[in-house]
């Protein structure tokens, strides 16, 4: 009969030593070495297998992410050097950039102010007027520079919008306190049947019929054939203080009216 196994050790409670038997001897446990795996080459790998390469994953999303700012930071950047917009508002046109509704394109007016004038050089042979009442306005077409008397063609003093003839052979012109000058001969008045003082062109100004003022002091009046300013300009003229009637024909060039108050058409 075989004998029994002897019993195994008496193990402390913490199971950090063993009872031989005399005193409390301490545990040494050594857990067996193990052989290290040996690693298969790829050419060893069964067919359709592939090497999974372990703890680069987040270091792969790294680059990654890193890469893709890159690219959105470069995109605009390159984009702004060869001009072109990464917005995604309509390009713009020509139509866009031109002016918009209500802008006044350029005048192409001739306008001047007073002093004296060479005809041909400082200003050109035209009709001109001012557009607006100016007190004290003196003006004097010229045929020379001497300064005296004989050097004036025409003049006249006005303190209403007034309209003047200039002539090629005129050798100047001569202005002082009078409303800028303009080749713009559109109309000044706000009615055709109704005005006051200052000279006006018939059939933009005004329309040809039969007119009365009200009653004014020292009104003169001319129907006019030209803007000369010469006695060869006037159709017919007068003098008056009291109420005055007038028939202006389709063929006058103009009217002339100074301290006669307000025209108004009645035929």
């Amino acid at each position: 009969m075989s004998a029994e196994p002897p019993p195994p050790p008496q193990v402390s409670p913490d199971g950090k030593f063993y009872w031989d038997g005399e005193r409390w001897v301490p545990m040494q446990v050594q857990a067996p070495a193990q052989a290290p795996m040996a690693r298969r080459q790829p050419s060893e790998l069964p067919r359709g297998y592939e090497v999974k390469k372990k703890g680069h994953f987040w270091r792969n999303a790294a680059i990654g992410c890193g890469g893709l700012i890159a690219l959105l930071i470069l995109i605009p950047f390159c984009a702004g050097l060869a001009g072109v917009s990464t917005s995604s508002s309509s390009p713009t046109t020509s139509e866009q950039l031109s002016p918009g509704p209500g802008t006044s394109p350029k005048s192409n007016f001739i306008t001047f102010g007073g002093g004296t004038l060479v005809v041909g050089k400082d200003i050109q042979a035209g009709t001109y007027r001012t557009r607006h009442d100016r007190s004290g306005c003196y003006f004097a077409r010229l045929k020379g520079f001497s300064g005296t008397l004989g050097d004036i063609i025409a003049n006249d003093n006005t303190d209403a919008p007034v309209v003047v003839t200039i002539l090629a052979t005129d050798a100047g012109f001569q202005s002082t306190r009078c409303d800028t000058w303009s080749s713009d001969l559109s109309a000044i008045t706000t009615s055709q049947t109704s005005f006051g003082d200052g000279d006006l062109i018939v059939g933009t100004d005004m329309v040809p019929g039969t007119y009365r003022n009200t009653t004014s002091t020292g009104c003169y009046y001319a129907r006019l054939s030209g803007f000369g300013h010469t006695l060869g300009d006037i159709v017919a003229n007068d003098n008056t203080d009291a109420q005055a009637v007038v028939t202006i024909a389709a063929s006058d060039k103009g009217f002339e009216s100074t301290r006669c108050g307000t025209w108004t058409k009645i035929g």
